[in-house]
């Protein structure tokens, strides 16, 4: 399938495993040059190099803690270092620890609140200018089921 994204730049938050993973290597098969991150540096090393052998694509790793607005602005300006922009966001986040609404006290919800959407908000508003400067880009958001 081609979905128009050879030579694009993509950038996938929590890629060293699981779901984003999945999404950067067929990022990566499309032919987009893939920035994958997540917190843990060695599995995102491996992940990169997994997903270069994989599909031939160029593949930077970029570790960030996503619920730190510095390390958000960071990965972002790494990102469009590297490859002179971003084009596609995939703003993936686990949630907070299963439970129900009485499970959680301040300090949880407000761990939530960062993880789940202020991180998204940051790394929305890190891009956005990249995108308007290149013509136009895609954001695409996964949630935890928390959301609910």
């Amino acid at each position: 399938m081609d979905l128009g994204l050879r030579g694009k730049v993509a950038l996938v938050a929590a890629a060293s495993k699981g779901l984003g993973r999945a999404v950067a290597t067929e990022l990566a098969r499309e032919g987009a040059n893939v920035v994958i991150s997540s917190r843990d540096e060695d599995a995102l090393a491996r992940t990169a190099t997994e997903i270069q052998e994989e599909t031939g694509a160029d593949v930077e790793p970029y570790a960030a803690d996503l619920m730190r607005a510095e390390d958000v602005r960071a990965l972002i300006s790494h990102a469009a270092g590297r490859f002179g922009g971003v084009d596609v966001l995939v703003n993936n986040t686990g949630g907070p620890p299963a439970g129900t609404f009485d499970d959680f006290d301040d300090e949880g919800w407000q761990s939530a609140f960062e993880l789940v959407l202020l991180s998204l908000i940051r790394a929305v508003r890190g891009v956005l200018p990249h995108m308007h400067e290149r013509g136009g880009g895609r954001i695409v958001n996964i949630a935890s089921s928390s959301v609910r």
